[in-house]
């Protein structure tokens, strides 16, 4: 019998909520094997020994979540990074724009409706927001915001049956129906900003589409509902850096419409999920990771 832990950091919950969603399947998982820590779950209180299948969602922003993170690490055999917080950073991961400080100041005292006297005290607050990778080693990481419950049911079915788990070695354009005609529009759009052809691919009509960036695997639900791909599911299989991957995607696309592009004013977009773990944010750190 497999002991199971699931845990969420900085408050995380809504990837265990997904996980829940297995249904049948996670009843048969539960049935067959023990959950042995799961605090959205049953009522436990201390990090057990030797875990067999560690799953944790969120990404880390607090000394405290450090060392759980290290602790859950050390006591279990398999750690899986479950969303794309805990896999890449996440939104949060935006924050790192700013250090944790001066983000703290522009939020409890610089803006409209806020007194600065309110200013919340954040014990032992890292400077960054960082995926759990980049404190412990990580054997398989589950992407998405939330995850595809049957990425999580294929993974954790496979794992526990001794198998080795696979995610999707594709991109999200592999299974958009819209149609590509190879030609494209001179400038960017917000999906605001003008009405879309609800046949024709989105990026080549100028809304910025992360679906050539992004890892396949989720039937490509958004392009199919008429919003562009925002990347939630990290990058695809053969490439690292989802903001670059993009940049090379439109760079081989439209040389007009790299015209109006700007970094700073895309970069939430372009590392909506990932950007703690970039290549940008590595050299906007100076090469350190924290």
């Amino acid at each position: 019998m497999v002991k199971i832990l699931l845990l969420g950091l900085s408050g995380d919950t809504g990837c265990q909520v997904a996980t829940v969603g297995l249904h049948e399947v996670l009843l048969g998982i539960l049935k067959a094997n023990e959950l042995v820590y799961a605090p959205t779950l049953m009522d436990t209180k201390e990090i057990p020994d030797k875990i067999d299948v560690a799953i944790i969602e969120g990404g880390v922003r607090t000394e405290h979540e450090v060392e759980t993170t290290k602790k859950i690490r050390e006591r279990s055999s398999v750690l899986i990074a479950l969303g794309s917080c805990a896999c890449f950073g996440g939104v949060p991961g935006l924050a790192n724009l700013k250090e944790g400080d001066e983000l703290l100041d522009m939020i409890y005292s610089e803006q409209k409706g806020t007194v600065a006297s309110d200013m919340p005290t954040v014990d032992k607050l890292l400077p960054k927001q960082q995926a759990i990778g980049d404190y412990v080693k990580v054997d398989y990481r589950i992407p998405g915001c939330p995850p595809e419950t049957g990425d999580i049911a294929g993974i954790l079915t496979t794992l526990l049956s001794g198998g080795t788990p696979e995610l999707s070695k594709t991109d999200v354009c592999e299974l958009c129906p819209r149609e590509r005609i190879g030609e494209y529009s001179k400038k960017l759009k917000r999906i605001y900003e003008e009405v879309a052809d609800p046949e024709r691919c989105l990026l080549e009509q100028g809304f910025l589409c992360m679906g050539p960036a992004t890892m396949g695997g989720c039937g490509a639900p958004c392009p199919k509902a008429g919003m562009p791909c925002d990347g939630c599911r990290g990058p695809t299989a053969g490439n690292s850096d989802q903001g670059l991957t993009m940049l090379d995607a439109l760079t081989s696309l439209t040389k007009e419409a790299n015209e109006n592009f700007s970094l700073s004013e895309y970069a939430g977009t372009i590392y909506r999920y990932t950007y703690p773990t970039s290549q940008l944010a590595k050299v906007l750190n100076g090469g350190r990771k924290k």
